[in-house]
């Protein structure tokens, strides 16, 4: 075959280094990946078993002393079976590309529910055992330790499972490719490139938008998804004619896994479902709601919340407070005017990380739109810039959510300036108070655009819910690690 040029879309930066290797070995890559799965279930059975050994030797209680290995192979082989066939049951041994993307705190409370069930099935079949004279049986809170020690042992045992996994076999990255073209492409395409798990080689269309090269034509899709090592297709808007993409789609190999970009995917969120509406597949978009006992609920978390916080934080509070105040004069605090809830002006607090009088010596930004950010801002002090790659700075924020100006998540606090530039449904995000993390903190953080942001936060509100507020604090941590986006 012909190397062609792999064709990107407008304004896209992704790495394509390793494309010359997929031209050559695709098929070869793909066969290790579809191995992963029962990697991952070995890895599970292993850590299972090691929890509930543990836990049969550190429960308070009646000794339990099986006369031999055979003996204790049938006292714990029952719960690390029933374990993984519940694990498998909620969708936790996929193909390798939905393995490598899954999200983690989706990924645990499957992994919670799958415990409990297998937990509660074990306790079922140890009593049947009893009943059938069987002298080897669990007391019911060692199951209940295994479960605990196996909500923190397969978590672990996958992360360093996908860790390893991807430090070999070429440096395994999930290689995309979109059907379609055109200014919803271009779209995808930037999302995707804020993931670093992923690899967006180009797009394929028969008519593609005027200025959008294309790998192919929809008839090459087979063929390009073989030779490239493809593991993942989003199908998006193509002015092709459906029913040519059907009769392609229908070959593809079972390798390459395909998703579909639903029409206004701005409008859905992680709440979203599938629906059947007078014998159709329908996406319900789960409008949330910000109901009185909803209001309450949050405000409470965020005030037990940041209690805790402020507990866990307080000696790191205290030292860098010591660290602004002696690397340079000025306040150890810095206080701002933003909008709140209700577009109330409120005071921010975050340690300072500029030199005094910054604010009245702004240079020239480097994004679009009304936020003002400086890659390389000089007026930022040495202490400074660590504070803000760490988001250390935002710590005293935590007495703003106490006060009941801001939340634990919400959307991202503007200046006044800024939000006077919001119309439309974006102002919905005025009906929350802001949040020391939201969506933005996760999904990109100065890195996005002022459009990006205003969408975000709609999106936020649009589908509020207590889960989704643990669900971002649980990847706030790892996104404030990366430090991307963060200056």
């Amino acid at each position: 075959m012909n190397e062609r040029p792999v064709a990107l879309l407008p304004g896209l930066s992704t790495d394509v280094s390793d494309t010359p290797r997929a031209l050559r070995g695709g098929g070869e890559r793909s066969a290790k990946a579809r191995g992963v799965p029962l990697l991952l279930m070995g890895v599970d059975a292993i850590a299972l078993a090691i929890a509930e050994i543990l836990a049969i030797y550190l429960t308070p209680g009646p000794a339990v002393s099986p006369s031999s290995l055979a003996g204790l192979v049938v006292l714990v082989a029952p719960f690390p079976l029933f374990a993984v066939l519940s694990l498998a049951a909620n969708g936790l041994y996929v193909r390798w590309s939905h393995q490598l993307l899954t999200n983690s705190f989706i990924e645990f409370r499957s992994i919670v529910n799958s415990l409990a069930l297998a937990g509660v099935v074990d306790l079922g079949w140890q009593v049947l055992c009893s009943h059938h004279g069987t002298s080897i049986d669990l007391e019911p809170m060692v199951l209940v330790v295994a479960v605990g020690l196996a909500m923190v042992a397969i978590p672990s045992g996958r992360a360093l499972c996908r860790a390893g996994a991807r430090r070999s076999g070429s440096r395994h990255r999930i290689r995309v490719l979109i059907l379609g073209s055109g200014t919803v492409a271009s779209q995808l395409a930037r999302y995707l490139s804020w993931d670093p798990r992923i690899t967006l080689l180009g797009c394929v269309d028969d008519d593609p938008a005027p200025g959008h090269e294309v790998l192919g034509s929809i008839d090459d899709l087979p063929r390009l998804c073989e030779d490239l090592g493809i593991d993942q297709l989003l199908v998006g808007f193509s002015r092709t004619h459906p029913a040519s993409a059907l009769d392609r789609l229908r070959t593809l190999s079972p390798d390459v896994a395909i998703s579909i970009v639903p029409r206004y995917f701005e409008l859905l969120s992680p709440r979203s479902t599938v629906q059947e509406f007078g014998g159709l597949p329908v996406l319900d978009l789960s409008r949330g709601s910000l109901s009185v006992t909803a209001r309450v609920a949050k405000r409470c978390f965020d005030i037990i919340g940041s209690l805790v916080l402020l507990g866990i934080t307080a000696p790191i509070m205290i030292s860098v407070a010591v660290a602004v105040r002696v690397t340079s004069p000025g306040p150890v605090l810095f206080r701002q005017q933003r909008v709140g809830r209700r577009e109330r002006r409120f005071v921010i607090f975050k340690f300072r990380s500029m030199t005094v009088g910054s604010e009245e010596r702004r240079g020239t930004s480097d994004v679009d739109g009304p936020l003002f950010k400086m890659h390389s801002d000089p007026r930022v002090t040495r202490v400074g810039r660590l504070l803000r790659h760490a988001s250390i700075d935002e710590l005293p924020q935590l007495f703003n959510v106490l006060k009941g100006d801001m939340s634990l998540v919400g959307p991202r606090p503007f200046i006044p300036s800024e939000s006077r530039q919001i119309v439309g449904a974006g102002a919905r995000r005025f009906e929350v108070r802001p949040g020391l993390t939201g969506l933005w903190q996760v999904s990109g953080r100065s890195n996005l655009s002022f459009d990006d942001l205003v969408r975000l936060d709609y999106l936020y509100v649009a589908s509020w819910s207590l889960w989704w507020d643990l669900r971002i604090l649980w990847h706030t941590p790892r996104a404030v690690l990366k430090g991307r986006g963060a200056y």
